[in-house]
């Protein structure tokens, strides 16, 4: 079965992590526009056409493995997030911030296992240390952080690879891997690149872009800030950053921003306190319960052609 998936561009910026620990999802507060909806809002704003083959992505989000971990789907809708950045199973994806077993891998392991290949980019060493009070043997294990155990990390049960997967510091991929990757994908992994008085994200940044093939693409979800926000709300210690920001720091690397959509969008979050209060990392609050998890863009961008 092959699905079109049509996209709207920048639209209007709406009221806005890593890959926490998962539990029972609440139901949504109000209904969410899906992306056909919100393309279908915007037809004066249309982006280029994304035609991706779904069959192999279903058949992975309907595993009995991923009974755990499926009732996080009606607020990270992988099936639309996927499609929408054209994530194909032959690619050569990198996964920023994949975590220990994280919710996208256990997705992207398998998609790939057959044809193509999944490399962790994980944060250096001395990013984490700013991160947490104790950065520890035992907290590279649990986090995942150590890049010569990355397969380790991220193996999924049952599932046997063609190749093995690689893992790299996103400051300093190596040059032997220049111009190798068709994807690189951020999942709430973005607001730590821009924290503390030494952010990465241009480092970051330019490292990723050397990293793609000339027109591969990346895929943001990230935490949304209102754009009126104060800076210093907005400057990733609680986990939000503005649609703008995000924007801008993969233009100055010299992306093209191609396309956003609002899939991963939840109008009831009004992004004003630490993202964290949120589910998943927060289940025993009724009231952030309700919420459900955060607000979110989703972006799309794409190294030149030429």
């Amino acid at each position: 079965m092959r699905t079109t998936i049509i996209v709207s561009a920048l639209s209007l910026f709406m009221v806005a992590c890593s890959n926490e620990s998962e539990a029972p999802s609440p139901a949504p507060a109000e209904p969410m526009a899906s992306g056909a909806e919100t393309a279908a809002a915007a037809p004066d704003n249309m982006a280029e056409e994304v035609v991706v083959d779904t069959a192999a992505l279903q058949e992975v989000l309907s595993h009995p493995r991923r009974s755990e971990n499926s009732g996080r789907d009606e607020w990270r809708n992988p099936l639309e997030t996927l499609s929408f950045f054209g994530i194909e199973p032959d690619m050569t994806i990198g996964e920023v911030l994949p975590g220990n077993g994280g919710w996208y891998t256990q997705i992207l392991n398998p998609l790939t296992a057959e044809r193509g290949r999944l490399i962790g980019l994980t944060y250096p060493q001395s990013l984490f240390r700013q991160m947490f009070g104790t950065w520890d043997d035992a907290a590279v294990e649990r986090i995942g952080a150590d890049t010569y155990f990355m397969d380790r990390y991220l193996s999924v049960d049952g599932v046997e690879r063609v190749q093995p997967i690689v893992g790299y510091a996103i400051d300093n991929i190596p040059d032997a891997t220049n111009g190798q990757g068709d994807a690189v994908l951020f999942f709430r992994a973005m607001h730590h690149l821009f924290r503390f008085d030494e952010p990465i994200i241009d480092t970051a940044m330019a490292e990723v872009y050397d990293f793609l093939a000339p027109g591969g693409v990346v895929g943001v979800v990230q935490h949304r800030a209102p754009e009126n926000a104060d800076p210093d709300f907005a400057n990733g210690n609680n986990g939000y950053l503005k649609q703008s920001d995000v924007i801008a720091a993969f233009e100055r690397a010299g992306f093209e921003f191609e396309a956003s959509s609002e899939i991963n969008a939840n109008p009831n979050d009004a992004a004003d306190n630490m993202v964290w209060r949120l589910p998943p990392s927060t289940t025993d609050n009724p009231d952030t319960m309700a919420i459900g998890e955060s607000d979110r863009m989703t972006l799309r961008f794409r190294k030149p052609r030429n």
